[in-house]
């Protein structure tokens, strides 16, 4: 019986010691207390982690240590009170931030008799969490300047934008620019379909090939062929004695960009869809074909689908080539571009001819009044037109052409709503009154404003009065 007992007994400490020695083992700190809150354990991670020492605090009341301010809350102590779990999360006098779990410990009649707290040390989640939010933002930044240099670039490449739509149209041909794929590059003249694919081309993969350009509107049709796929030594009357290497060619391992292609002959159509098909071409008079490898762009002003349906172009080719359509929105559809590409080209004019000059705010809304047909080609020319005729360090409105003054008085005109005022008589008025202002603006006198304009000093003291334009200058 004696033996029993004492192997029991052997049996119950080996238990003990693998018990103790697995929560001494636990990197999480461990605090256990009985159902009167007085401490029974505490491992080597609790006082890690608190920095509170367990022979200090083993065998005491958890309400004696809150009265000695040992500890500022007890989460035991709570358990026992309440018979249910709690968390929360410590900053201990180590420095370190750890979360407390404190769970009820119940006998087999469901009586308690204890409490198990565990506190988990959670500074280096805490620290990584301040780091991975630290990343988002750097990540963020990066991303900002990297938008920006990308803008940069582009800004180089001649494509100014600010508008969503020209954001939308870059974006996308940045996307496809790295395939190999032929694209169709629409738009009104002068929306910058040549720069579009230039920047497609610096964009992709061939970018340090070759770039050729074919205007097909400015070749003469009987020499189509001999331009766009050469041709050998004495192949026609006339031919250079050393043959020609076609367009094609020169395009090779490069981007080929058909520019206006809906100006090409129907005769020529076929032979182009062969040589885009099969990627070779065959010179005029030679006997062999020389393979090549190329992408191939094109752009048009022309609604090329209204060609084909009247049979002006020819529909296998236009699929062929439309492949991936783009279209680039005309100047008039995106007007917060105009300030950008304004400033753009003046200060391109600034920079080569050293000067510093600016457009004032009525110019700046006159441009934006105007429709633009010509689209950024007309822009540029508008720009360098003021910049020349300009002689001072601002270009003002009388210096704007009557077509673009005549479109800004006329949507200041449209804001009226006096149906006793005769329209043009209202534009006239309103356009002579500018005129007015700005040369009064310029002068240190009437008279001086007078003999600029050419006319006598009373009559330009009546249109002053007439248009109620405000004067500090005293005859």
């Amino acid at each position: 019986m004696e033996l029993t007992i004492n192997n029991d007994r052997l049996q119950y400490l080996e238990r003990k010691k693998i018990l103790i020695g697995a929560l001494e083992s636990s990197s999480d700190g461990i605090l256990i207390s009985d159902e009167k809150g007085n401490i029974e354990y505490v491992n080597q991670a609790y006082e890690n982690t608190t920095g509170l020492k367990k022979k200090e605090i083993t065998g005491k009341n958890l309400r004696d240590l809150l009265e000695q301010k040992i500890f500022n809350t007890s989460l035991s102590l709570s358990v026992i009170e309440n018979n249910a779990p709690i968390s929360t999360i410590h900053k201990y006098i180590t420095g370190k931030s750890a979360l407390s779990t404190a769970n009820p410990i119940f006998s087999e009649n469901g009586n308690l008799i204890g409490v198990v707290n565990n506190t988990r040390n959670i500074s280096e989640l805490i620290n990584l969490k301040k780091e991975l939010e630290d990343t988002k933002i750097l990540t963020q930044k990066y991303s900002d300047e990297l938008n920006q240099l990308r803008k940069e670039h582009i800004k180089t490449e001649g494509l100014i934008y600010k508008s969503k739509s020209m954001e939308q149209t870059l974006e996308f041909s940045s996307k496809v620019a790295t395939y190999d794929t032929t694209m169709l590059i629409t738009g009104e003249s002068g929306t910058g379909k040549e720069v579009l694919a230039k920047f497609i081309h610096n964009q992709s993969l061939r970018n340090e090939g070759p770039f050729i350009k074919v205007n097909c509107a400015a070749i003469p049709k009987e020499l189509f062929e001999s331009e766009l796929f050469g041709y050998v030594e004495g192949s026609f009357t006339g031919a250079s004695k050393e043959g020609k290497i076609g367009m094609f060619e020169l395009a090779n391992n490069g981007t080929i960009l058909l520019d206006e292609i809906g100006e090409l002959p129907l005769h020529v159509q076929p032979k182009l869809l062969r040589v885009i098909q099969e990627r070779e071409v065959h010179r005029i008079g030679a006997k062999t074909t020389t393979p090549l490898d190329f992408r191939v762009l094109a752009s048009t002003n022309r609604d090329l689908k209204t060609d084909v349906a009247e049979g002006r172009f020819r529909e296998d080719l236009y699929f062929r080539l439309n492949v991936v359509p783009i279209k680039i929105p005309p100047l008039r559809e995106r007007k917060e571009d105009i300030p950008e590409i304004a400033s753009y080209f003046l200060e391109k004019l600034n920079k080569k001819y050293k000067k510093n000059i600016l457009l004032t705010t009525k110019v700046e809304n006159a441009l934006l009044s105007y429709s633009w047909p010509g689209n950024v080609r007309e822009l540029e020319n508008l720009i360098e037109y003021l910049f020349i005729s300009n002689f001072s360090d601002k270009i003002t409105i009388e210096l704007l052409p009557s077509w673009v003054l005549a479109e800004h008085i006329m949507k200041k005109c449209s804001c009226v709503t006096d149906d006793s005022i005769p329209r043009l008589n209202y534009m006239i008025d309103m356009y002579e009154k500018n005129i007015i202002t700005v040369t009064l603006s310029k002068h240190n006198s009437v008279k001086e404003a007078a003999k600029t304009l050419d006319i006598h000093p009373s009559t330009l003291f009546r249109k002053i009065k007439k248009h109620n334009i405000k004067t500090d200058f005293i005859e």
